[in-house]
């Protein structure tokens, strides 16, 4: 395995928005230290882009979203995971508890016996089944699963092929409703410059306060878009907004970056809601990424499951209405440099 340090702007340009010289870029600029990476492999090369982030005890662990952004064998991951890891090592400071793989590689946890007779995901099993599996074949069998994952791991991945017609068939025929009628409720939908991202986040973060989620600073955004202003091959982004009689609605981010597109963030009012707007933002996201040449829309996250319990079965419903397929990720795995800071790391996360 060969470990080439590249600036970011150096990097190549994946089909992979969280593992772009952008998205480093971008996360420098929020105060970040970053480090970027080429490597070379026998299952081939890829870029690498850790970002240094503190835990809530105070201490330092690298984290690397989606990636690595290599296909591996699921029996195999684990000693590549772990040779990986190592050979990074020495480009890492000295006091870093462990890397976080936020993983792009699919569940091994989604065969038929992990599926209730309703059809429920019923998840993947304990975590000590989860580490002894990801070890196996692994010398130090120093991979965890992390507390936590950054990135959600169950999402819905739209396929962007065929005629626009093809893509509203495959969507659930009351979404199609739904798209209709947004566009017959006198909805002006359009894309807004960096002028109208204020305006735009005080709805994000109204919907965000209402729902009890959490929400990023003003400042984030500003530095988002700064951002792919100011770096050379930037991924474009986009401020999507539905108004109705001059009120802003409803509002959303979509970043475009080689084949693929990703919904970021939104937010929406109750007479966005009530005018179906967030259904004609998504048709309009469509469109736009269809034009721009790519094939796949990430609508990043959803619940495991169609469970009509969940807190968050509203945004199931409307976001597997849209056509795509649910993907259930491995989510974050750590490997482990020193076991005592680790530790510290670990406790702290799992108290939340």
């Amino acid at each position: 395995m060969i470990i080439e340090a590249l600036s970011l702007e150096d990097l190549p340009c994946p089909n992979n928005l969280f593992q772009s010289g952008f998205w480093g870029f971008f996360k420098q600029s929020c105060g970040h230290e970053v480090r970027s990476f080429q490597v070379k492999s026998s299952r081939g090369s890829c870029t690498l882009v850790i970002i240094m982030r503190y835990g809530k005890n105070g201490g330092l662990y690298a984290y690397s979203p989606r990636s690595p952004d290599l296909e591996v064998d699921e029996d195999e991951r684990g000693s590549f995971l772990e040779a990986l890891s190592l050979a990074l090592a020495p480009y890492l400071p000295e006091q870093t508890a462990c890397i976080r793989w936020d993983t792009r590689w699919a569940s091994p946890f989604t065969s038929a016996e992990y599926y209730s007779h309703t059809g429920q995901w019923k998840g993947a099993p304990r975590t000590f089944v989860r580490e002894l599996r990801m070890n196996t074949g692994t010398h130090t069998r120093s991979l965890r699963k992390s507390p936590v994952d950054h990135l959600s791991p169950d999402t819905v991945v739209i396929s962007l092929t065929g005629s626009e017609e093809d893509i509203l068939m495959r969507m659930r025929q009351t979404t199609r409703n739904s798209i209709r009628r947004s566009l017959r409720n006198g909805l002006v939908i359009r894309e807004r410059g960096f002028d109208g991202l204020s305006e735009w986040y005080s709805l994000y973060r109204k919907t965000a306060e209402e729902k009890g989620l959490y929400f990023e600073n003003e400042s984030y955004f500003h530095n988002l878009f700064a951002a792919s202003r100011d770096f050379r091959n930037a991924p474009s982004l986009h401020l999507l907004t539905a108004e109705k009689d001059g009120e802003l609605v409803a509002g959303s981010i979509i970043a475009l970056c080689g084949n693929g597109a990703w919904y970021m963030y939104a937010g929406s009012s109750k007479n966005g809601r009530l005018y179906m707007a967030n259904y004609g933002l998504q048709w309009k996201a469509i469109q736009l990424a269809r034009a721009k040449g790519c094939s796949v829309y990430d609508l990043m996250g959803v619940p495991p499951n169609n469970d009509p319990y969940h807190s968050m079965y509203g945004l199931y419903t409307f976001k597997t209405g849209l056509g795509g397929t649910v993907v259930h990720y491995s989510g974050c795995w750590d490997y482990v440099y020193d076991a005592d800071l680790y530790q510290s790391l670990h406790n702290a996360e799992m108290l939340g």
